[in-house]
This record gives structure tokens, C-alpha cells and sequence, in this order.
């Protein structure tokens, strides 16, 4: 008999996996793991098309959906088994569905341009320019675009900090502009 001890009738076997009636906690998990995990994980990817990291969230919700009812569990193999199955089909119809609600890219299509979204920043970008009274427009002209030090910005003889307080402004009105 298998899992009797040697030199015995075969009337005493030997328990294999968690003993009915005891906490969940003290099952022997890696046993049962060991036993039913990869099995279970290429029935998964077989049955129902999930790849491997599918087919192993459904194998740890199915443990802790076996934990959670493990008083009244009486075989942790049939169990953990069915419980697997149903999150594996889970999985499986809600993948199709999102499937079935996307629509197939086109063959040979070139990606996205966002060409479009580039020329309303520029076209916004003016607008709020154009807000921005002659003296702070020259000022950003020439610090942004230009390069030239703030200090340098200006042809009036005004101190540097002046000239950094007026460009701290236009700054906020600019950014105030473009929303």
C-alpha cells in the first residue's frame, strides 16, 4: 500500500497534506504548494490562456480565500483546486472583455503625432505673450530667447535687483496667463 509503513499490514496510512479539523495556519504550505502549485499554475495557463503572473495571483487569492474559510475546509486540495478555477475563469472573462472592447490597431499605422497638441502650446504660449506689457516683453525676449542676463535685459540704468523683482512679474503674469 502506498504510504504505509515498510513491514506493516496497510491498515495504518500515512495523512497526506493538511489534516481536516486543524487551523489553516498550521497546514503544511509548502507541502501543499509544492504538490499542487505548478500543476495548478500550468492548468491555469493551459485551460484558460493566462500567463504565468495570471495564472499565480490566481493561485494566492485562491490561498487566501482557503485561509479565510480554513475552519470549514475539509480537503485543502479540493478546495484550494476550485477556488483556483474560478479566479483563473475571473481572470479570463474579464481579459476578454477588455478585449472585446478595444479596438485592433490597423496594421502598418505610424504612431501618434502629437504635432497638434505642440501647436496649441505654441498658440497659447503667444496669446499669453501678448498680454504681457512692452517693457516685460523685452525683458522675457531677451532673457529667454536671447540668453542675455537679466541685468543686461534692459537699456535704462536700473539697479539688478530691480530688473530680477519686474522679471519675477512678468514671470507670474505670464504663468497667470497660460493658466
Amino acid at each position: 500500500m502506498v504510504g504505509a509503513a515498510p513491514g506493516s499490514t496497510g491498515l495504518a496510512a500515512v495523512a497526506v497534506g493538511p489534516v481536516p479539523g486543524i487551523d489553516a495556519r498550521e497546514w503544511d504550505w509548502d507541502d501543499l504548494y509544492r504538490r499542487l502549485g505548478g500543476g495548478l499554475i500550468a492548468l491555469g495557463k493551459r485551460r484558460f490562456a493566462l500567463s504565468r503572473e495570471d495564472a499565480e495571483e490566481a493561485l494566492q487569492r485562491a490561498a487566501t480565500a482557503i485561509v479565510l474559510a480554513s475552519p470549514s475546509v475539509r480537503s485543502p486540495e479540493a478546495y484550494l483546486t476550485s477556488v483556483f478555477l474560478r479566479e483563473c475563469l475571473g481572470t479570463s472573462r474579464r481579459q476578454q472583455n477588455s478585449r472585446r472592447r478595444e479596438l485592433p490597431m490597423p496594421e502598418g499605422l505610424d504612431p501618434t503625432d502629437d504635432s497638434c497638441e505642440r501647436i496649441e502650446v505654441a498658440c497659447r504660449f503667444r496669446q499669453a505673450f501678448a498680454l504681457l506689457t512692452p517693457y516685460c516683453r523685452a525683458v522675457m525676449r531677451a532673457c529667454l530667447l536671447d540668453g542675455t542676463p537679466r541685468a543686461a535685459a534692459t537699456d535704462a540704468p536700473i539697479c539688478e535687483s530691480a530688473i530680477h523683482k519686474r522679471y519675477r512679474k512678468c514671470l507670474r503674469t505670464l504663468a497667470h496667463a497660460l493658466g
